[in-house]
């Protein structure tokens, strides 16, 4: 089998992405300010995963690693010094990012790689070097090092880093710590142009969505709307989704991260679609529940009422400052009062970016640039002896997500349908056939 050639890579840069060399440029002097004059950060970037036989799962790379050089090869890895470093080193200064050398024999099967030359004129980057001499500089910096950066954590990820390394750390005198201690903090808070693609990532995801509201009724398969969802997506220019679609229909409706889609869908099922396209890396995340038949019931209207007052209860909440712990307290408050809390089983949201559940955690403030996600939910299973009869297997979860502005928060997938008229309206206009 001929394998997948990155096609990506036979297309210029700058003509596929609206962050330019600059933005990555400040991006490194920012993290390498943060590093003291005796401590070095090593980033290393995704490796090739074998799916089976030597077939291989598609490869994205690693974000830290995308945030700080948008590098898009396997097998590479970027080195920083700081801005006032006592490290000697005469093959370079500052930075140095390690790639997998030209290879025209393998070329031919997998696509043009960058190589050396490559990546110093489309990066702008004055330092590269073949990632097989990777120990060569290491042997000559860390005994030099008191502090060193990783985007792994030892022993949790040390399977992504070269034997070598492992070594050198366990002999080390040097402190080892995350680097996500530095880089999250700056990934947290968004550019214009990251929320530009945040956006275009949004409106994709609205239209994959739509479609698929129009189309859903008794009879199809979980797996036939997920196709649908993913079509627009690539049609619209995502390359991938940010994570598996969930898309959940009845029974499974109530599984929080569903994934088999592969149940026909029955009249009276509910349907959550939580999905998200990627666009030039990063990512939406929307979900939709919505009634299978076109109409929901009154139990299922109930229910999905009271989501949507927890989420616009906690939507006009936010303030600069606060945290999603604050958000989801307000919305839990209200499920305890209406009777549900106890089915509001998960966090209220998670930070979004390069990533879907994206760097900060719970205690981080919301800030100015920041993009979060609203997503209370109500999951009752059809063996729920605590709730009454009516109730048991609906699972409803309605996720938008936000940008936090100057102005106050701002919901970007205010375009995607989810007031009940309007969801029922929707679904009666079903697309006609395709043959």
């Amino acid at each position: 089998m001929v394998k997948y050639i990155m096609l990506v890579l036979l297309i210029p840069l700058s003509s596929l992405f609206c962050l330019d060399c600059s933005t990555y440029a400040a991006r490194r002097e920012a993290v390498r300010e943060h590093l003291g004059p005796s401590s070095v950060m090593i980033i290393f970037t995704s490796p090739v995963v074998i799916r089976n036989g030597d077939v291989e799962y598609e490869w994205r790379p690693d974000s830290d690693y995308w945030y700080l050089t948008r590098h898009p090869e396997p097998k590479s890895c970027l080195i920083l010094t700081s801005n006032h470093s006592d490290i000697i080193c005469n093959q370079f200064t500052q930075e140095l990012l390690f790639t997998r050398p030209r290879n025209p024999h393998i070329e031919v099967w997998t696509g043009k790689r960058l190589g050396i030359k490559g990546v110093k004129s489309t990066l702008n980057l004055n330092y590269v070097t073949t990632t097989d001499s990777l120990k060569y500089y290491l042997d000559e910096i860390l005994p030099q090092v008191d502090t060193l950066f990783l985007n792994r954590r030892i022993p949790k990820d040390e399977c992504n880093i070269p034997d070598f390394l492992i070594d050198m750390i366990a002999n080390g005198t040097f402190e080892v710590l995350f680097a996500g201690e530095i880089i999250l903090p700056l990934r947290h808070i968004k550019s214009q142009n990251e929320i530009t693609l945040l956006k275009k990532a949004v409106t994709i995801t609205g239209h994959g969505l739509e479609q698929a509201i129009r189309r859903v009724k008794p009879g199809l398969t979980e797996n036939q709307i997920e196709a649908t969802i993913e079509f627009i997506f690539r049609e619209e220019g995502s390359k991938r989704t940010g994570f598996p679609s969930i898309i959940g229909s009845g029974p499974n409706s109530t599984i929080l991260h569903y994934t088999k889609n592969d149940r026909l869908m029955h009249k009276g099922d509910m349907l959550l679609m939580d999905v998200g396209a990627e666009y030039q890396m990063y990512t939406a995340d929307i979900t939709r529940t919505i009634p299978v038949s076109g109409k929901f019931t009154e139990e299922q209207e109930e229910l999905y009422l009271y989501v949507l007052e927890a989420q616009k209860l906690a939507f006009d909440s936010v303030r600069v400052g606060m945290t999603l712990m604050d958000l989801h307290k307000i919305a839990k408050r209200y499920l305890d009062n209406v009777g549900f809390g106890q089915y509001f089983i998960h966090f209220i949201g998670h930070w979004l970016g390069l990533d879907a559940h994206d760097a900060g955690s719970y205690k981080s403030e919301i800030q100015v640039g920041t993009v979060f996600t609203i997503e209370p939910g109500i999951y009752i299973s059809y063996n729920d002896t605590t709730a009454d009869e009516k109730y048991r297997g609906i699972g409803i979860r309605i996720e938008d997500d936000i940008l936090m502005t100057e102005d106050g928060p701002i919901l970007l997938s205010k375009n995607i349908l989810k007031d009940v008229k309007d969801i029922e309206a929707l679904m009666r206009r079903r697309p006609k056939r395709r043959m």
